[in-house]
């Protein structure tokens, strides 16, 4: 395993019971040892990584739910290169 994101696997996984029954259902925003939101999709949970974080290479976004994860890597925002979305 990656030691990308080490801190915030290890966090989900030692409270992953305490989040399943906090957070039922939901997308977890994790950054360090913490969550930082809860959204009902996983594209809402990047989406507010994106705009919290814009300066970090990567941030964890999981459903607490399921066993796989979204490993988020944005290299090119750390750089200072701009985000463009439309809706």
């Amino acid at each position: 395993m990656s030691k990308t994101l080490a801190a915030e696997r290890a966090y989900l996984k030692k409270n992953q019971e305490r989040l399943r029954r906090r957070y039922p259902g939901k997308y977890l925003l994790i950054k360090g040892a913490k969550v930082h939101g809860a959204y009902d999709t996983r594209e809402a949970g990047v989406l507010a990584g994106v705009e919290r974080f814009p300066d970090a290479r990567a941030f964890l976004v999981r459903s607490v739910d399921q066993p796989e994860d979204l490993v988020v890597s944005n290299p090119a925002l750390s750089l200072g290169v701009p985000l463009s979305c439309s809706s």
